[in-house]
């Protein structure tokens, strides 16, 4: 008869010493060597700068000379910089107008491209994903084009329809806006339809039969099959596209500089107004790292209400 588990004797832990793991490592030195090269690249393009910034974050230092300690000042400073505020309150209406437009607009035509019977569906997705590897530069002269306020074509299309044109990127913060949106969407949405159409055809076809045949209609489908099923895939797209709308800058950057009067300055913009325009590169380290800890308490409450929801 066997003892019960909860009477086996307990067994202590081995825990190797110090001489035990030298010798593990040379022994196994060919498989660290392979995996060095990772290591000191990280070490010394990632930990070593992150490193110097926490430290100019808590110094003064204008780019030459020696550094000043000054503790949490900068961090004070950033508190207490109105420009800050306003940049804060434009990257939150982006993130709030992009996010979900974003993925509706997505799934929207994810569903369309994804239709067997659409003639010339490859075209059609090779069109879609285009603006995505085309380069921001040349879209944002593009953009610039159209919008201009006195030669654009948009503003030419409304004189020729007789109507009142708008001073898109240099009088109307609200017209501002609308191009740096419309701009974000076009180079980002062709990635977001890419996703979705992986996940629609990853869906098995003998789960929309069996809805079929319990009478479900092509509505019915898309709200109680499709779109539960593609909720990983919303969920990602969340995660990474807050990650990049807080940390959007060329879309303003190469449009209006911020412009008109800081209307469409983000977090990132600021920043770098604040570090390469005006050199105060101890506050502008300590705005980063105050920027990373918010787009990470962001991403923490996504998480959590992801795991309620699953739960």
């Amino acid at each position: 008869m066997t003892k019960p588990l909860a009477a086996l004797p307990k067994t202590k832990s081995y825990k190797p010493g110090l001489g035990a793991n030298l010798k593990l490592i040379a022994k196994h030195w060919m498989d660290y060597l392979f995996i060095a090269p990772f290591f000191v690249t990280f070490a010394i393009f990632g930990l070593y700068p992150l490193l110097w910034a926490m430290q100019l974050s808590l110094s003064r230092w204008r780019g030459f000379g020696p550094m000043t300690f000054v503790g949490l000042d900068n961090y004070r400073a950033i508190f207490r910089d109105p420009y800050v505020v306003q940049a804060l309150v434009n990257t939150v209406q982006f993130t709030a107008i992009l996010l979900p437009t974003g993925i509706f607009i997505s799934i929207f035509f994810a569903v369309i491209l994804n239709d067997r019977f659409l003639k010339g569906r490859g075209v059609f997705r090779t069109i879609y994903f285009l603006p995505y590897i085309t380069s921001s530069v040349i879209v944002a002269i593009v953009f610039t084009q159209l919008f201009d306020d006195t030669l654009g074509w948009v503003n030419y299309g409304l004189q020729t329809l007789n109507l009142p044109t708008v001073g898109w990127l240099r009088n109307s913060a609200w017209g501002a806006k609308t191009v740096v949106v419309l701009l974000t969407h076009w180079g980002g949405i062709g990635y977001n339809v890419l996703l979705f159409l992986g996940g629609l055809q990853s869906i098995e076809p003998e789960v929309y039969e069996a809805a079929r045949i319990d009478g479900a209609n092509g509505q019915q489908i898309f709200w109680r099959i499709t779109l539960p099923l593609l909720r990983p895939i919303v969920f990602f797209l969340m995660i990474i596209a807050t990650i990049g709308l807080m940390n959007m800058f060329n879309q303003p950057y190469m449009l209006t500089r911020g412009g008109p009067q800081g209307a469409t300055e983000t977090l990132m913009l600021r920043l770098y107004g604040m570090g390469i325009g005006q050199s105060r590169f101890g506050d502008a380290s300590a705005f980063g790292f105050l920027v990373s800890f918010l787009v990470l308490g962001i991403m923490v409450l996504q998480m959590q209400f992801r795991k309620r929801e699953a739960d």
